[in-house]
């Protein structure tokens, strides 16, 4: 039988400039990702408990509406519905961007739009346009941290 030789060096051993040798791992899926902890910034978790709580209060508010007025059941105006289910999406909205969802923005910048549109539709101009600075506000403190969204 003859003898192996051994130089001293082996692929595993040698460094390659500061890089990993983990090609084949990735090339064939069995690399292993390393979790990193999310950390949220104070602004965002504020402007998110801001949007959650104000949204849960609104929504229970426009419930109410029509008990508060007098109103029967069918006498409330159209827009009221529609308002209730914005307020809806962006509570689940606030709830997919807290579990740092990238779909949450998307769906609170939709729900900020229409509910937009539903208040210059029904004559509230003014009131219209004051559902955007909310989601621009939320969208440039997701930006600051988009990369952890999923």
């Amino acid at each position: 039988m003859a003898k192996a030789r051994y130089s001293g060096k082996s692929p595993a051993s040698s460094p390659k400039s500061g890089k990993s040798n983990n090609s084949y791992a990735k090339k064939n899926g069995t690399g292993t990702k390393t979790a990193v902890a999310k950390q949220r910034k104070p602004l965002l978790t504020v402007a998110l408990l801001l949007i959650l709580v104000v949204n849960i209060i609104f929504t229970i508010l426009l419930f109410n509406e029509k008990r508060v007025m007098g109103m029967a059941f069918a006498e409330v105006p159209w827009f009221a519905w529609l308002m209730i289910v914005t307020s809806i999406l962006n509570v689940v909205a606030a709830a997919a961007l807290w579990y740092w969802k990238k779909w949450g923005l998307y769906l609170y910048i939709a729900s900020a739009a229409a509910s937009t549109v539903i208040m210059i539709l029904a004559g509230m101009i003014g009131a219209g346009f004051s559902a955007l600075a909310p989601a621009a506000i939320i969208s440039y403190l997701i930006s600051l941290s988009w990369q952890q969204f999923e």
